[in-house]
């Protein structure tokens, strides 16, 4: 028959709870699962990032073509285009001039720029950006053109002849593979 007023014989600190060596090893053992997995779930992160910054990319041609359509003539801002469709920033609508400033692209850590090389094709190029905290706070190290070791997602298209090419990796290997001829 059970009795509960029987007491064991093991001393007060050894009646419940885990001994230092149990907590030692199932810390070692959820440390280990985690350094394991945590660099897959960057990669995929980064991987997404990348996809997402890469699909906006490729959707701002056919707006530009579809404003050069309509009105006949190249467009000069961001908000020319919006006519058409918006192109969204993490601050809203995109706004400011088409070419030669970058916009930051929403959910990610790439920056956008459009350079018109002629007057019939246009260069994208969407740079990562890293933030840092060297001083103790995040800051924008921002658009970089000279840090040929960044990720990056280059993209050319010519309204004149429907080339178009888009590239993403490393700058330094991409940037003079593009043929938009």
């Amino acid at each position: 028959m059970y009795n509960s007023n029987c007491k064991t014989n093991l001393p007060k600190s050894q009646e419940r709870g885990f001994n230092v060596t149990e907590v030692t090893v199932t810390t070692a053992m959820v440390a280990l699962l985690g350094s394991i997995g945590y660099p897959s779930y960057l990669d995929g992160r980064d991987r997404a990032k990348c996809s997402e910054a890469q699909a906006t990319l490729v959707s701002i041609p056919p707006i530009i073509s579809a404003y050069i359509d309509e009105t006949g003539e190249a467009p000069k801002t961001w908000e020319d285009i919006s006519n058409i469709a918006v192109v969204m920033t993490n601050n809203g609508p995109a706004n400011g001039n088409l070419t030669g400033t970058p916009i930051n692209l929403p959910r990610s850590n790439y920056e956008l720029l459009v350079e018109a090389s002629s007057e019939s094709e246009y260069l994208l190029t969407a740079n990562c950006f890293i933030k840092t905290a060297t001083d103790g706070t995040e800051k924008d190290l921002g658009y970089n053109p000279i840090d040929k070791g960044k990720l990056a997602i280059k993209s050319c298209f010519n309204f004149s002849n429907g080339a178009s090419d888009t590239r993403s990796g490393k700058l330094s290997e991409i940037e003079n593979k593009l043929n938009c001829g």
